[in-house]
C-alpha cells in the first residue's frame, strides 16, 4: 500500500485507505464480508482525506489541488467544490523553451492548463484543475525560476531544489536556510536566492557551493537579474541583480558588496522582474504594480487594484504549528504570502495573483496607471 495518508470506515464497515502521491490510489478492505482487498486508481491525485454520507457515497479532498469531489467505486469522480491554486506564489517563464508559464503553488508545480503539450515529454496537461494543471507534486514550493529543462524552487522551510522536467529528478541544492523566498538564475548558471529570515542574498553555484552576495538587508523577498549583460572596466562582464526588501520598503541593486538603494518608500514590495531597463515590482501593501526606472530611480504606477494578498499585520506567522502534546512532531503551518512576477521576452508581465488564486497576464499596452 503506497504512502497511506488517511484511514476511514465506510457505512458498510469496509476499511478504506487513501494514498498520497501521483497515482491517486484508494485501497478497500472488506472486513465484514470476504476480507478481500481491492485497489482503485482514481482520477484524482494528492489525496488526503475522505468522508461518507448516509448513502455511503465517498467524498475526497486533495492537499495539493483543494476542492472536494465524489469518488465512485470505479475511480470516476464528480467535482463538488472546484479545485484551484493554493497561492499561487512564485511564477516563472521558460524563455528558452516556448515561453511556458510555471507556478510554485506550495504543494506542487503547476501551469495554465491551456498551454500546449510539454515540449520535453510531449504530454498534454495532466489532470487539469479547471484552468490549472499539475506538472509535479513538490511539497512547499514557494519561489520558482526556469532555466531550460530545469525548474529551480525555494521552500520556506529552508531548501533550494532543482527539478529536472526531462527526467523528473529532484536535487537539493541547499538546505537549512532561513525562509528563502525569491529565486533567479544568473547568466553563469548560479542561483540567486533571497534568504528572507537572514536578511541576505545568496549565490548557489553549479557545484552547490553557497556564497553570500549581499547581507545586512531587512527582509528580502523577490530577486531578479537584468537579462542584459554590461561591460565593466578591465574587460569584466556583469549582470545586474536586484532585490526587494519588505521590511525596509525598498529595492536594492546587489553585488559583491553593500546593497545600493534604487527606490524607497514602497509598500511591502515582493515580486520583481526586470525588462528593458525597468524593474517591475509588486507592491502588496497598496496592491499595485510599480515600474522603477533603473537609471533614474523614478517610480510610476503601472496598474492598481490587483488581486494581491497583503502581508499579514503584526508578527509574521510561524512556519510550524505548535504540537498539541509533548513529543508530537511539528506540522507545517500556512504558507506565507508571496506575489511573484515574471516578464516575457516581448515585455508582457505574468503576475501570481495570490489574493484570488489566479494568474494575470498584462501586455505592454495594458500596463498603464
Amino acid at each position: 500500500m503506497p504512502d497511506p495518508v488517511a484511514v476511514r470506515f465506510d457505512r458498510a464497515g469496509a476499511l478504506v485507505v487513501l494514498s498520497l502521491g501521483e497515482a491517486g490510489t484508494v485501497t478497500r478492505f472488506d472486513r465484514a464480508g470476504s476480507g478481500d482487498r481491492s485497489v482503485v486508481v482514481s482520477e484524482l491525485n494528492a489525496l488526503d482525506n475522505a468522508a461518507f454520507d448516509a448513502d455511503n457515497r465517498m467524498y475526497v479532498s486533495s492537499y495539493a489541488h483543494g476542492g472536494i469531489a465524489e469518488l465512485a467505486p470505479d475511480g470516476r469522480t464528480r467535482q463538488i467544490v472546484p479545485r484551484g491554486l493554493a497561492g499561487p506564489f512564485g511564477v516563472t517563464i521558460d524563455l528558452g523553451g516556448g515561453g511556458g508559464i510555471h507556478l510554485a503553488d506550495h504543494y506542487r508545480l503547476a501551469r495554465p492548463a491551456d498551454q500546449p503539450a510539454d515540449r520535453l515529454t510531449g504530454r498534454p496537461s495532466d489532470r487539469p484543475d479547471g484552468d490549472v494543471a499539475t506538472t509535479e507534486l513538490l511539497a512547499f514550493a514557494h519561489g520558482v525560476a526556469a532555466d531550460g529543462d530545469l525548474l529551480h524552487t525555494t521552500s520556506q522551510y529552508g531548501q533550494v531544489r532543482t527539478h529536472d522536467r526531462r527526467t523528473g529528478a529532484v536535487r537539493t541544492r541547499a538546505d537549512g536556510l532561513d525562509r528563502p523566498l525569491g529565486i533567479a538564475v544568473r547568466a553563469d548558471g548560479a542561483l540567486l536566492v533571497a534568504e528572507s529570515g537572514a536578511g541576505r542574498v545568496l549565490a548557489i553555484g553549479p557545484d552547490d557551493q553557497v556564497s553570500v552576495l549581499a547581507e545586512g538587508l531587512g527582509r528580502p523577498a523577490g530577486v531578479a537579474v537584468d537579462p542584459a549583460l554590461e561591460d565593466r572596466p578591465g574587460g569584466m562582464v556583469s549582470q545586474g541583480c536586484y532585490v526587494t526588501d519588505e521590511q525596509r520598503a525598498a529595492v536594492y541593486r546587489v553585488g559583491n558588496g553593500e546593497p545600493v538603494p534604487v527606490a524607497g518608500g514602497l509598500g511591502t514590495p515582493q515580486g520583481i522582474a526586470v525588462h528593458g531597463g525597468i524593474a517591475y515590482v509588486i507592491e502588496t501593501a497598496h496592491r499595485r504594480l510599480l515600474a522603477i526606472d533603473l537609471a533614474t530611480g523614478a517610480v510610476t504606477v503601472e496598474a492598481d487594484a490587483l488581486p494581491i494578498a497583503p502581508a499579514p499585520a503584526g508578527p509574521e506567522p510561524g512556519l510550524f504549528i505548535p504540537p498539541r502534546l509533548p513529543g508530537m512532531p511539528r506540522l507545517p503551518g500556512m504558507p506565507g504570502p508571496f506575489a511573484g512576477i515574471a516578464a516575457t521576452a516581448d515585455g508582457a508581465l505574468v503576475i501570481a495573483a495570490n489574493g484570488d488564486g489566479g494568474v494575470l497576464l498584462l501586455r505592454p499596452e495594458e500596463t498603464a496607471p
